[in-house]
C-alpha cells in the first residue's frame, strides 16, 4: 500500500532525529512551534478580514436615511 505524503515526512524525521544531537531537536521543536502559530496568527487575519469585506458596505451607508 502506497504511504502519504505525511507518513513519508514523519519517516524521514524519524530517520533524521536517530542521528540528531539534542540542541538539533531543540531548534526543530522550536521551529515547529513558531510554524504552527504564523499559520494560526494568518487564519486569524484572513478571519479578520473576511469579517471587514462582509460589512465593509457599511462605510458609505447614511445611517439617516430609512426605507
Amino acid at each position: 500500500m502506497a504511504r502519504t505524503g505525511r507518513q513519508i515526512m514523519v519517516a524521514w524525521l524519524q530517520d533524521e532525529m536517530r542521528d540528531a544531537t539534542t540542541a538539533d531537536l531543540q531548534r526543530a521543536a522550536e521551529f515547529l512551534a513558531f510554524a504552527k502559530d504564523v499559520r494560526k496568527g494568518c487564519t486569524k487575519q484572513r478571519r479578520t478580514s473576511r469579517k471587514a469585506q462582509r460589512s465593509a458596505w457599511r462605510k458609505h451607508l447614511d445611517p439617516s436615511i430609512r426605507w
